[in-house]
């Protein structure tokens, strides 16, 4: 899990609070309030042996897309269409695919994109949805011959902590769309 701090996000967040601090002091000490925390609730979570909140997970979602909109602004778009959060997942699953979604699909556009992150209530199952218009990739680019640490970290954890799925639809041009399901159980988890 901890590899999933990326080197390349954390230089690219310190760079713009750096610029920041020039230009306006107050946005930079929240900049970087957002990044501390951030840091922080991806330490905590190496100690979680148990699935958290999805609440708590949005939380930090939601702080890691607003260092990014200090890098990307009006090139990136975030749509929240949340239905349901009072279930349980794994730490550290949805922020993973949020970011590879900014990172290798939205970015990749000129022009940017939008991120659309949705919940959803069945029967059965919660459903997370993560998808973006971004530039979309060959799907044979997830198969063994490549490493995606945060993709292989998330599916692994979803099955082993909460029986669940993570599937990933995409092609090139056309954006990407990662689906969690996790199922319900029968009686109601504590808190």
């Amino acid at each position: 899990m901890l590899s999933q701090i990326q080197p390349h996000f954390l230089y690219n967040a310190i760079s713009s609070i750096r610029n920041l601090c020039r230009e306006d002091p107050v946005s930079a000490k929240e900049a970087f309030d957002r990044l501390t925390g951030y840091l922080r609730a991806n330490l905590d979570s190496l100690s979680l042996s148990a699935p958290i909140m999805f609440e708590k997970e949005l939380e930090h979602v939601k702080t890691y897309l607003s260092i990014e909109t200090i890098r990307f602004e009006d090139r990136l778009t975030i749509i929240y269409d949340i239905s349901v959060t009072d279930f349980l997942i794994p730490a550290l699953t949805v922020q993973p695919l949020v970011e590879n979604a900014v990172k290798h699909g939205i970015t990749k556009r000129e022009e940017g994109g939008t991120l659309t992150i949705k919940t959803e209530d069945t029967d059965s199952a919660f459903v997370i949805t993560v998808a973006d218009d971004g530039v979309g990739f060959d799907k044979s680019r997830l198969d063994n011959k490549h490493k995606h640490v945060g993709i292989d970290n998330a599916r692994s954890r979803l099955m082993t902590m909460s029986g669940g799925k993570l599937v990933i639809h995409s092609e090139p041009g056309a954006g990407a769309t990662a689906v969690i399901t996790i199922p319900k159980r029968k009686e109601k988890p504590g808190r």
